[in-house]
């Protein structure tokens, strides 16, 4: 996993139609994979860590190295 920037993770997503679903994996840090559901193996597009700092959340967005 390549951590990315927030436009760099979901413009593929949008510009090329992708199906990819999020999926909760764990409650603190809040992480979601994201992966495609409607193939073989269901392969992972990435993952999003939710995390509070100073009061505020942010998110930091990981692309899998396959998904490049």
């Amino acid at each position: 996993m390549r951590e990315v920037s927030e436009k760099e993770f979901y413009r593929p997503i949008f510009d090329k139609g992708l199906d990819v679903h999020p999926t909760i994996v764990s409650g603190f840090p809040y992480t979601s994979e994201w992966r495609f559901p409607r193939q073989i193996g269901t392969p992972l597009y990435g993952k999003t860590v939710d995390r509070v700092e100073g009061g505020r959340i942010r998110t930091s967005y990981f692309i899998a190295e396959s998904s490049k």
